[in-house]
């Protein structure tokens, strides 16, 4: 099993019951069958119906993650709930100051919506500049530079995965948290090959150059609260506008109320939305 982080140690007790009742709470919906400890972490995620299968399916899936690296990133993959080769990859990046462990248990109430999918939590690149326990995809001062390189690294790692697992990039979809969400944006709008489907949670466009330069346009799902300080809610706004002068119509899911966080509608909306573009 894999050794609990610093990052999950924070959360789990405030966290672990909260998505076991999730992903209960999605299992029986499902067609088929602000900062604190850390610095950018999303926070409890849920509230809804708790089973004890749900929390014993939980604790299998997660029992199966492994640490794997792909390219140049390393971080949690678990392989598709339903076994066999899986019919999509999806990416999640957590935020500035946490790691790989702080959104590793997103995969699972995803998993229920797509138990084909490959799931892979990569760990960002670098140290964090300002919680050294943690991790970063640029530095918060270096907002060129940085997520260039980091795109780099992105990039590669997804191309070694789908070409590992016998995928497309039809088959991906980029999704992260504030800082990653920031990167799911600026490489999934970039990339040779464009992704199926981006979701970006509490995160920002950094910069609409080239976004509207190659062929494709992935499907775009903004999801912000209104009541986020830390990555105000009008920067939602501003990526819609940005990418839709550059023929991109992203979808935007506001969440009255809500601080820099993932909460239950947040979740259950990005996982429909992904279900339109990816094979369960």
């Amino acid at each position: 099993s894999l050794p609990v982080g610093l990052g999950a140690k924070r959360v789990i007790g405030a966290v672990a019951m909260a998505v076991f009742r999730l992903g209960a709470f999605i299992w029986a919906r499902a067609p088929d069958g602000t900062p604190a400890g850390n610095i950018d972490q999303p926070g409890p995620v849920g509230v809804g119906f708790a089973s004890l299968i749900g929390i014993a399916n939980h604790k299998q899936f997660r029992n199966a993650a492994m640490m794997k690296s792909f390219g140049p990133l390393s971080g949690i993959y678990t392989a598709p709930a339903r076994g066999g080769a899986p019919s999509s990859l999806i990416v999640i990046m957590h935020g500035w100051g946490a790691d790989a462990q702080d959104l590793a248990d997103l995969a699972y109430p995803m998993s229920l919506r797509f138990p084909g999918a490959a799931f892979f939590v990569p760990n960002a690149p670098e140290p964090c500049s300002m919680n050294p326990m943690g991790r970063q995809w640029f530095d918060l001062a270096d907002t060129d530079a940085g997520p260039a390189a980091a795109g780099e690294m992105i990039e590669q790692s997804v191309a070694t995965a789908i070409e590992e697992l016998g995928l497309g990039m039809e088959a991906v979809a980029l999704t992260g948290f504030s800082q990653g969400g920031m990167m799911s944006l600026h490489c999934g709008l970039r990339m040779p090959a464009r992704p199926a489907a981006i979701v970006s949670f509490s995160g920002a466009l950094l910069s609409a150059d080239g976004i509207g330069l190659a062929d494709g346009r992935p499907a775009v799902m903004l999801v912000h609260g209104t009541d986020d300080q830390v990555v105000p809610y009008a920067m939602m706004q501003a990526a819609s506008q940005a990418m839709a002068a550059h023929g991109i119509e992203a979808q935007t899911l506001t969440r009255p109320g809500l601080a820099h966080g993932i909460d239950p509608d947040a979740l259950s909306g990005a996982i429909d939305f992904l279900a339109g573009h990816l094979p369960a």
